[in-house]
């Protein structure tokens, strides 16, 4: 056994078996886009430029002043960090409708049921430095598709994406991206739910909920209410400490469907609500197990219910108000 990046692959295994029907037609076919020409360029929003250059140095602690002080600079003029290479181009725009060959060996490995993506490494060659003001894009193109290997992730295939940096019709710098697209492993049992942390100053919220009440904290000081529940009032100070019960009525103000990858307890897809109740404050809970999900959207009325996770533990939850 052997690893790549941080993925442990048997060498001497190219898959527990040969593909055939679909799966099989779909990795050849994926590897039909292999060194085709790169596919459209993506042209960045913003130029190279000194306030991200900044934010870079500060999270890195990179003071170096070849980026940040021109007067300091041995080279006259500022440059921008090599390692902000890929950053320039992150949120540059992408055509749904013009793929990249990289896109396609992407779209048919996920089509073949290897929907499951893990970076293993990500290598770049700086070609020359940028310069403020400098407009980056890129192009890209699926360079290398393996045969199927065993990892302890599951089943799957190691493929190669070129990034060709450019300004202009320069290339400036060049990335070679390396991940395994894999098969998630299939749980049957789903095992029990984790259990919440219960201490002194909380001890109420879930008293109540064995109870099937909904109890908002309640600062016995200037009465705001306030949850989740803490040890003093953030508006007046005060440790004194109370609640009410919520009526269990409210909105949805956020909401989000799980999908991937499985936690114990917890049957997807599954979605997480952050509730606003008729009280005035916000709390994250879930959708009843009898909604659909397909249901919730911003602004939905939903009322509260209790019900039983894997491993008996009393949960509350909301459903559309009927």
């Amino acid at each position: 056994m052997t690893a790549v990046g941080d993925v442990a692959v048997d060498p001497s295994v190219d898959g527990a078996a040969p593909l055939v029907g679909e799966a099989a037609r779909l990795v050849e076919e994926a590897r039909s886009f292999l060194g085709r020409t790169p596919g459209p360029t993506r042209v960045a929003r913003d130029p190279v430029n000194l306030p991200m250059v900044h934010h870079w140095s500060q999270a890195l602690g990179d003071r170096n002043p070849a980026y940040l002080d021109p007067d300091g600079s041995s080279r006259g003029h500022l440059v921008a960090p090599p390692g902000m290479l890929q950053t320039w181009i992150m949120d540059a725009p992408r055509d749904p409708s013009a793929p990249s060959p990289s896109d396609e060996v992407m779209r048919r490995l996920d089509a073949a049921g290897y929907t499951s993506v893990v970076a293993v490494n990500y290598e770049h060659e700086y070609v020359r430095e940028l310069l403020h003001g400098e407009l980056v894009s890129v192009r890209t193109y699926a360079e290398d598709l393996s045969q199927e290997k065993q990892t302890a992730l599951g089943p799957g295939y190691f493929t190669t994406t070129v990034y060709e940096y450019l300004v202009g019709a320069e290339v400036v710098g060049i990335g070679r991206m390396r991940i395994l697209k894999f098969k998630p492993p299939v749980k049957a049992d789903v095992g029990e739910r984790v259990r919440p942390a219960v201490g002194r100053d909380n001890a109420f919220f879930w008293e109540g909920v064995e109870a099937r009440q909904l109890r908002i904290q309640k600062c016995g000081g200037c009465g705001v209410l306030r949850h989740p529940p803490a040890p003093l009032c953030a508006r007046c100070g005060s440790t004194e400490q109370g609640y009410v019960v919520a009526v269990g009525r409210g909105v949805v103000y956020s909401h989000v469907t799980h999908h991937y990858p499985p936690l114990p307890g917890v049957e997807t897809p599954h979605t997480a609500l952050l509730v606003e109740l008729e009280e005035g404050v916000r709390i994250i809970s879930e959708l009843a197990a009898d909604a659909d999900p397909a249901d919730v959207r911003i602004g939905l009325p939903v009322e509260l219910v209790f019900q039983k996770v894997p491993g008996g533990q009393l949960l509350p939850a909301f459903r559309p108000v009927a």
